[in-house]
């Protein structure tokens, strides 16, 4: 599954968090949710990526903001159980212009990825309950996060420069 590579290689450089700010950190929020702040840099945010995750044994699945917190996307991976075939499932969307309710957009795009799912293979009753317990904690965490420190970039060298 691309998540788990990608939990390897985040795994690398994590500092777990302490109080405030924390360059590079993997902080438990609630009911399995995990939030992840990497690739910041003092002054130049161009790698940082900010998630909330959550794995299940019925689906793995990550919530990552724009670097603008005005939209987002979601990663679901639905492994083979019981005969049907793996899943991958991709929806970035926007929160429009004014935002609708962000946590109610991200909570129908997963229910859409459920949904998906359940076309081709039967699901548990209680995988998506499970998953999204704790999910109000964890993107208002998330949300909070990008609203006080949303990303910086270095300015943008001068054109007469040359």
């Amino acid at each position: 599954m691309k998540h788990l590579g990608m939990i390897i290689l985040l795994g690398a450089g994590l500092v777990l968090a302490g109080s405030g700010r924390a360059q590079d950190s993997l902080t438990p929020i609630a009911d399995g949710w995990k939030m992840a702040d990497v690739g910041h840099k003092p002054g130049d945010d161009s790698d940082r990526l900010v998630t909330i995750e959550k794995m299940i044994p019925e689906v793995d699945l990550i919530y990552r903001p724009s670097e603008s917190n005005t939209a987002g996307s979601i990663q679901a991976e639905f492994p083979a159980l019981k005969g049907c075939k793996p899943m991958s499932y991709n929806s970035g969307f926007d929160f429009g212009d004014p935002p609708a309710d962000r946590a109610a957009e991200v909570r129908k795009q997963i229910h859409e990825a459920f949904g998906d799912f359940a076309k081709t293979c039967p699901v548990n009753p209680n995988a998506e309950p499970t998953l999204m317990a704790g999910f109000t904690e964890a993107f208002a965490a998330v949300d909070k996060l990008m609203t006080d420190h949303p990303n910086v970039y270095p300015p943008e060298p001068a054109e007469d420069a040359k």
